[in-house]
């Protein structure tokens, strides 16, 4: 994946020029986001899917990663392939329902990688059935990885990226987290908490320079839940890399501008 210039560096561009030629100050506005590169992430839920897809844009952008997700067996596999581009990768299973492994983690990403600039927010598991059907303990699992993993996630990473200067949050929610949709209760309960939580956030941060943002995707190719890849005939759907690719757009962002929601919805069916 390719790096490209975003409009929104475009414009920035053009009105630098612009204001050197009339003579100005144009300091503070020359400070773009587009060039990521010593930068250093910390990606959850990445040993597949969506995560593997944002992991590895990241690393073609050139930061150096912390890469978290339960199993490590599959999560070394993509470290490797961070490796491999040339950036520096520390794999750490991590249940981010659990406040130890996550304090660890985050230790240990600060230890081996010197700072944190990134947090992905990606972790998520998903439980079908219906409210009267359905058991406490998939209601308390589905919560505990899909909201309470990016509090605890959040909550460890802040105080780094304050001494920094500032930093970045991305969390990925889901069209169930702006609609909800029967025999999906505990899901859609989560991904609508994490839009109020990622809102909560980004007032508390963002004078201190810390940019929180959501995406929200709709039908996305990945074995999510064990089940097999969205492909069926009619139906549209996004690929894990236009997700990872919305992540660099806000991360290449003037500092000028923040986007606080973006939905992502599929355009087009798969070619065959």
């Amino acid at each position: 994946m390719g790096s490209p210039v975003t409009p929104a560096l475009v414009i920035n561009e053009r009105w630098c020029r612009e204001r050197a030629v009339a003579g100005e100050d144009e300091t503070v506005i020359r400070e773009d986001g587009g060039d990521l590169s010593g930068q250093v992430g910390l990606v959850t839920g990445a040993s597949r899917g969506i995560g593997r897809a944002i992991a590895l844009a990241l690393a073609e952008a050139g930061l150096d990663l912390a890469l978290a997700a339960r199993g490590q067996a599959a999560l070394d596999a993509v470290a490797d392939e961070v490796r491999a581009l040339g950036r520096r990768c520390v794999a750490v299973a991590t249940d981010v329902g659990v406040p130890a492994e996550v304090d660890r983690l985050v230790a240990r990403a600060l230890a081996e990688l010197g700072r944190l600039d990134v947090l992905v927010n990606n972790a998520g598991v998903d439980a079908h059935g219906t409210v009267e059907e359905s058991a406490v303990e998939d209601w308390q699992r589905v919560l505990a990885t899909n909201l309470t993993g990016p509090y605890l996630c959040s909550r460890a990473v802040l105080p780094a990226m304050r001494r920094q200067g500032g930093g970045a949050i991305v969390n990925i929610s889901s069209g169930a987290g702006k609609t909800g949709y029967a025999g999906m209760a505990a899901y859609c309960a989560s991904k609508f908490g994490l839009m109020g939580f990622a809102e909560a956030l980004a007032a508390e941060v963002g004078d201190q320079g810390i940019k929180v943002s959501t995406i929200c995707p709709g039908t996305t190719v990945t074995e999510f839940g064990g089940r097999p890849p969205a492909r069926q005939a009619g139906v549209k759907v996004l690929l894990p890399e236009d997700v990872a690719a919305a992540v660099l757009y806000l991360l290449r962002q003037s500092p000028q501008a923040w986007t606080s929601e973006m939905t992502l919805w599929p355009f087009r069916e798969l070619p065959a």
